[in-house]
Parts: C-alpha cells; structure tokens; sequence
C-alpha cells in the first residue's frame, strides 16, 4: 500500500549536507502517515500497515483483542474490504480458521452504529474461524462504548479499544522490536497515533507530578530543572514503571515544593537523547520527549507533604493551582477520593 497525497505537495527543498524540507498545503511533513488526510481512514491505513510491516504489533493486538496469546505470524491484514453486504470494512486481520476480527474505526468519541456492525457479523461467521471478534476503535473509552454497544452482535463478541489503548501496546510493541525496518515503522505509527490520542488526552485533567534534580546530567552544569526551565523540555523512558501514553499535563517539584504545571503540547519518541541535545544523557533505548506550554503556578505556595523524594503521582489540575491544598500529598487523596467515588 502506498501512503501518498492526492495532490501533490507543494514545497520539497534540499540543503547540501542538511535534511529534506518536505511540506504539504503549507504544513511541514515529517511523519510518512501525515501524507494522507488526518481521519478515521488515515488512521486504520496506517494501523492496517503497521501491522503487517511489525510481528510485535501483530501479537499484541490479537491478545489484546482476543485476550490470549495466539500465533499472528503468517495473519493476513485486509484494508477496506468489501462484500455482499455493501459495506467497506477499515482493517480485518485473519489466520486461516484460528482468528478473524474486523476493526472499525473513528476518529473522534463516535462509535459505528449497531447498524453497520450487524453488516460486518455474517462475514466472520461465513469464515468459521475459531475465535471471531467485531473490533471497535475512537477516542472513547471502554466505559463509554459499553453503555452504547451490545456486548454482541449477531452472535460475535465485540470488543472496544480507545486510541490510548492502541498507543500503549504500540509502545510497548516498540519497546520489545528489534529489527530496524520494524522499529522504523512503529515509530512513524506511534507518533502518528499522537493526533488521535490528543483526542482523549484533551479531556484528562489529570497532572503527573515528577521531581526535578538539580545534580548535573552530564559533565556540565545543565540539569534535569535546567531541561525544564531553559529547554520547555522533559523526558522519560517509554514503559518501565513509566507511562506509555503521554500525560495531558505534567508538574514538576522541587526544591520542596510543586514549582510549575505545563501542558505537552506536542511529543516526539527519542532513542539517544544526546543527539536532541548535548546537554541531556546518552541513552539507548526508547524515551518521550515532550514539549511543554508555558508554565501555569499555584495560587500559593504548595509543599511536597508526606512522599518520599522520587515518588511519581497524578492529581487533579484544579486541587494543585487552586490554592485549596496546603501539599502535593493532600492533592493526591482528594484526587483519588473523587475517582474511587465515580468507579
């Protein structure tokens, strides 16, 4: 499959001894994805390629949507196939009788409507695999989807993903990929899935909280305050005890107290930091770096409380700027009282 614009883009310069400037309609492309429209059809293009270019992704999405461990390796991966019943599905993933799940996708919190699902339903009973699944996708939760779907339809189960979902096993699929063309590949797909998880991420309030150093991270003066404060940077490893799905909000103490709340507004997925700058640590495996909005401040002061020194927690935007919490540490329990009330 080829990913290209319909219409042909508009500006491509070259430097010698520079990167290629590519830009379509005005806008700089730097993702392979980004050269088709930014919609529910770009989206499980890309996921439908992904797929069959990565074996990791392959493996962590038939778990996932199965919920079991089966063999994806020789699974055929199908884009907008049709059939008898007029219909066009956007991604079928298939292993002989083993599996067969048709993905629909949207690119907002819309879900497809039972009507159409119905359509989709006789194809995989007409294959006689094993294990059958209509396969939902949006920004909206599997909470949100449950109190509008039937867990059924026709007979097959149906199982929703949220984009974050997706995100977090593309990360980790990431995370475990080895071979460069795959890794390329999921790169391109998981900093392509940004601007659908913006979606979900744009109604999260909540703030991870990390502390600063200010020990030097190489052999200079730049610390981890300085990435912050003079780069309107931050890093993290993908996975490993940190996020795979980039926070909404970040907030950053230290020197005993909550200093700054910023917005990411946009993320890139970084092997070397090095290399994105002098000043941060050579590394060689997976990290988010994000760029941060400009910095938002407590109505008052608000101290750490009672967390030990590296602890990472979530709270509630409103109960750190609003001046209602004397501590980060207080923020944290009304902030889980008001989730354990909802759940």
């Amino acid at each position: 499959m080829a990913f290209a614009s319909a219409r042909p883009p508009e500006t491509v310069s070259a430097t010698m001894g520079q990167p290629m400037t590519l830009t379509l309609h005005g806008a700089e492309v730097a993702n392979v994805f980004r050269l088709v429209r930014l919609d529910e059809n770009s989206a499980s293009s890309a996921l439908g390629w992904t797929l069959s270019q990565s074996p990791k992704l392959r493996d962590l999405a038939v778990a996932k949507i199965f919920g079991a461990q089966l063999d994806a390796a020789d699974a055929a991966i199908t884009l907008q196939h049709s059939g008898g019943d007029g219909g066009f599905t956007d991604v079928e993933i298939q292993s002989g009788r083993t599996f067969h799940a048709i993905i629909e996708a949207k690119r907002n919190w819309d879900l497809p409507t039972v009507a159409q699902l119905k359509r989709y339903a006789p194809r995989l009973a007409a294959n006689k695999a094993a294990r059958q699944r209509l396969v939902t996708v949006s920004a909206a939760d599997a909470g949100f989807a449950a109190r509008r779907l039937p867990p059924r339809i026709g007979g097959v189960a149906l199982t929703h993903l949220s984009w974050g979902d997706l995100a977090a096993f593309s990360a980790a699929a990431l995370g475990a990929a080895r071979k460069a063309d795959e890794r390329f590949w999921l790169r391109q797909w998981t900093e392509h899935l940004q601007e659908f998880v913006a979606m979900e991420r744009r109604i999260d309030n909540l703030v991870f909280v990390v502390s600063l150093s200010r020990i030097p991270l190489v052999e200079d003066t730049h610390s981890g305050i300085d990435v912050v404060e003079k780069d309107r940077c931050y890093y993290h490893p993908v996975g490993d005890g940190w996020p795979v799905q980039p926070p909404n909000y970040v907030g950053f103490r230290y020197r005993g107290a909550l200093q700054s709340v910023h917005h990411i507004d946009s993320f890139e997925v970084v092997e070397d930091l090095s290399k994105r700058n002098r000043h941060w640590h050579k590394t060689d495996r997976d990290y988010f770096v994000y760029r941060l909005g400009p910095p938002m401040r407590p109505a008052k002061p608000i101290r750490t409380g009672a967390l030990y020194s590296s602890l990472r927690v979530k709270c509630a935007i409103d109960t750190l700027l609003s001046g209602a919490f004397a501590t980060i540490a207080e923020a944290r329990v009304e902030t889980q009282r008001r989730r354990d009330e909802v759940a």
